[in-house]
């Protein structure tokens, strides 16, 4: 696994086996990042569930203004591979679980132009914490959310967004909503 484009390009992120982790390949990392392209420069980014940390690096070495990553397992790891990529000045990482690390977020008042998630596959994490980010406000006001899951599990219904694509492969399918003006 490695970095694919911006500052940090080809550089190789430590992905260890046994921690339940399972990144996202390249090939569907540059079909994300080559949507997200126009939306990256300047953005603040925000991933939860980060595993590696390999999407949000990747956003940071692609021109993101800074990153918060999220992840109770593995934040030594994500911290390593800001380390090896030069990124660490513009990111924090978080070691707490999702909902508590959503609700400090928004008590510090912070807002994000995206967030990704890539919660583990078929355990009902995706409509809950969809509606915890919707809830909280932790999205800019055209900010964008993008859901890895896996292919049989139904994009929820969010209020105030609206779902404008989805990539599909083998056994995982990106879903990218807007919020609604």
């Amino acid at each position: 696994m490695r970095v694919i484009a911006g500052c940090a390009r080809g550089r190789k992120l430590i992905a260890p086996d046994g921690l339940n982790i399972r990144p996202t390949t390249d090939r569907m990392k540059e079909n994300l990042f080559n949507i997200l392209a126009a939306h990256i420069p300047g953005a603040r980014f925000l991933d939860v569930f980060s595993g590696t940390g390999s999407i949000g690096i990747e956003a940071l070495s692609r021109g993101a203004e800074s990153a918060v990553f999220v992840d109770a397992a593995s934040a030594f790891l994500i911290r390593q591979n800001l380390s090896l990529t030069g990124l660490t000045e513009r990111a924090l990482v978080l070691k707490y679980d999702y909902a508590a690390a959503l609700r400090k977020l928004n008590e510090k008042h912070m807002i994000f132009d995206i967030i990704f998630m890539d919660p583990p596959y078929n355990k009902g994490f995706v409509p809950q914490a969809a509606k915890l980010i919707n809830e909280l406000p932790l999205l800019s006001r055209q900010g964008l959310l993008v859901v890895e899951s896996a292919t049989d599990e139904i994009p929820p219904h969010i209020n105030y967004m609206s779902l404008y694509k989805v990539k599909r492969y083998n056994t995982s399918v990106f879903f990218f909503f807007q919020r609604e003006i």
